[in-house]
């Protein structure tokens, strides 16, 4: 049985972490959580904390636009 998504998949994320040469045990080892929690949370199966994004962005010195889309209307 496939697991329900919480949010949509962070695509952006994934690519700028291929782009950037980073693994999910990187961003594990940085937030203090195993590469399968981040594996879920970046696929849309559970959440990044608020606490754990704005760790990822003063880090690496990305924006919000990695993690958040923005509507245009």
């Amino acid at each position: 049985m496939a697991k329900r998504k919480v949010h949509m998949p962070y695509n952006r994320f994934k690519v700028w972490l291929k782009d950037n040469g980073l693994t999910y045990a990187a961003i594990s080892e940085l937030l203090g959580i195993t590469p399968t929690s981040v594996m879920l949370k970046i696929n849309g199966q559970s959440d990044f904390l608020l606490s754990e994004v704005q760790l990822i962005k003063s880090t690496y010195n990305i924006s919000d636009d990695i993690f958040f889309v923005r509507d245009v209307a």
